[in-house]
């Protein structure tokens, strides 16, 4: 047996007798929450494999469920219906159908349709109808044997529903104006196997009637009658045994299901290990630890699964999965001139907005590093840009640099361009020409950003010590020497920090450009969030998107792991 060294016994005594200080009701508890997180995580892995992964062996029933959703964004109505589990084809097969309501009348006959699927909606008498659409055609088909009705009738056609929940589109349709009776002739084909038929109003989906479809067993089928009491529009579509609402809602909620089941695991392990004491550390950890999990990490997982998907804006049907289609498109099709475009113009405006920062910045801090009223107050003037918010700011300089939309069509120039005509230059036109549109958002960048790196270095350079600057006085250095050899190394750290959260801000700019020139004149402008922005909400392509923003993350990434390893190997941080 492997003899424990000494840490590793001293480890082993304390979690033994942090187990016997374990109450019985605690365990007890432990085991509730572990049974209980393993119950909520399945669900919501059933649900996240349905939906957003859309695992194939559950296509069948994600299908319905979106075609639901489909059907109740189109009506206005809650999701409703339930499964039918034999996928497209329920089973029901329908030969004859009619109603009356008071005066009016109307039937129709599968034996005076063609078999196949070429028509999109079959139309009979009095507006009774089975409707179909671009993506379902109604099947009609041709039985083995002929069909002897109740009613005398011998037919060898029939028109089958398919199983895609209580669809208007793709069921029995009629619109009436009193109430009355439909009657249907219908059989279920699956082997000893009934099926349900619900008659639903269209006004608010709501079942009005339902009868059940026999098996076929070779007598005549008999007459299924569905009564309604008013006017309206109806249609009649199979049911099964399983509502669709409840795992249209699990689908919905599924990762906020899972997330709380693994935590309810944890939990329960945790109570079987450790006392109640040391539990409340972690009780006032999790809430933080849940948000990031469901605010930002998940986001960014499920970017990734989007930008292998057809997904739009628009899209409230199932997502197909493409492959790399989308990332093929970025880097070898069309995308690609766009993406390298946008990624320069993004990298031009980050290199200026980093020199900004950092030259601004500390030379700012050098001239207002003094210790009296009149510089506290010129520091809070320059500082005050960072509070105010970027579209404000931006507002105001569109008319300080003139652009179209804010100054009218009855003004010519900006108040810059104003001033500097008096003094006999002509200002070239800032945001609307494309050679100076970028230095325009840069103007407005600098007013906002050269102000907070002041503050920062200027807390940084009155933390150095003075005795530095006496030495270096008395060895007969200069203040530019001071500057070099002391000021500016003693503050990389804080050159370091700057760097960093400037690259990263500047990299994922888009208010400022958003409201001055939203990426124009052209693509003068078009920095890569921007870029990203107009793909999901302007062109509708969220997978394309998604697949920009998987690969400008990747970028920020790198650069950012880059900067920081460099940082570890010249930057010191003694003082």
């Amino acid at each position: 047996m492997k003899k424990l060294t000494p840490d590793k016994q001293w480890k082993a005594q304390q979690r033994q007798l942090e187990q016997r200080h374990i109450s019985r009701a605690q365990r007890a508890v432990g085991i509730v929450l572990i049974v209980l997180g393993v119950l909520i995580a399945a669900i919501g892995l059933f649900g996240w494999l349905a939906g957003d992964l859309q695992f194939s062996p559950l296509r069948a029933l994600s299908d319905q469920v979106f075609s639901a959703r489909e059907t109740a964004q189109s009506t206005g109505t809650g999701v409703t219906g339930s499964f039918d589990l034999n996928g497209e084809d329920s089973g029901v097969h329908v030969f004859y159908a009619e109603y009356t309501a008071g005066e009016e009348a109307g039937t129709i006959c599968a034996q005076d349709f063609e078999p196949g699927e070429s028509k999109k909606s079959l139309k009979g008498e009095g507006g009774l109808q089975f409707p179909g659409t671009k993506d379902y055609m109604t099947n009609v088909v041709d039985e083995d044997a002929p069909v002897t009705l109740a009613n005398g009738m011998e037919l060898t056609r029939s028109v089958k529903l398919p199983g895609e929940g209580n669809s208007k589109y793709r069921s029995l349709k009629f619109t009436v104006e009193s109430a009355g009776t439909l009657t249907v002739y219908a059989v279920s084909s699956l082997a000893d196997s009934d099926r349900r038929l619900v008659l639903y109003s269209a006004k608010n989906g709501a079942a009005v009637a339902e009868a059940m479809a026999p098996a076929a067993d070779g007598s005549p089928v008999a007459a299924l009658t569905f009564a309604f009491d008013e006017g309206g529009t109806y249609y009649l579509s199979t049911k099964g045994d399983i509502p669709i609402a409840p795992l249209s809602a699990i689908m919905n909620i599924a990762i906020i299901l899972l997330i709380v089941g693994i935590v309810l695991i944890f939990n329960g392990f945790m109570m079987l290990r450790q006392r109640w004491e040391s539990m409340k550390d972690l009780f006032c950890v999790e809430p933080a630890l849940i948000f990031f999990l469901l605010f930002v990490y998940y986001p960014v997982i499920d970017m990734v699964r989007i930008s292998f998907t057809d997904m739009g804006i628009l899209t409230t049907g199932r997502q197909n999965f493409v492959g790399w289609q989308n990332y093929n498109w970025l880097f070898n099709q069309s995308g690609a001139k766009y993406f390298w475009e946008s990624l320069r113009i993004t990298a031009t405006y980050t290199f200026w907005e980093v020199a900004i920062t950092l030259v601004g910045g500390i030379l700012l801090a050098l001239l207002f590093n003094r210790m009296s009223r009149s510089f506290n107050f010129m520091r809070a003037i320059v500082f005050m840009p960072k509070y105010i918010a970027v579209s404000t700011s931006a507002i105001v300089f569109m008319w300080i640099l003139y652009s179209p939309a804010a100054a009218g069509a009855n003004q010519s120039e900006g108040i810059l361009n104003y001033f500097l005509s008096l003094f006999g230059i002509t200002g070239p036109h800032w945001l609307i020409d494309s050679s100076t549109a970028l230095a325009g958002v840069l103007i407005l960048t600098a007013w906002r950003v050269v102000g907070y790196a002041m503050m920062i270095y200027l807390s940084a350079m009155q933390g150095i010590p003075q005795d530095y600057y006496e030495a270096a006085r008395i060895d007969g250095a200069d203040g530019v020497q001071q500057f070099r050899f002391i000021t500016v190394p003693l503050l990389a750290p804080t050159t370091l920090f700057l760097l960093v959260t400037t690259f990263i801000a500047s990299m994922k700019v888009f208010q400022s450009v958003d409201v001055m020139t939203a990426g124009g004149p052209g693509t003068a402008t078009n920095v890569m969030v921007m870029w990203i922005y107009n793909l999901t909400f302007s062109d509708f392509r969220t997978a394309r998107g998604a697949a920009v923003s998987v690969v400008f993350f990747l970028i920020l990434l790198v650069c950012t792991m880059a900067t920081m390893k460099y940082s570890n190997k010249n930057v010191n941080y003694d003082s």
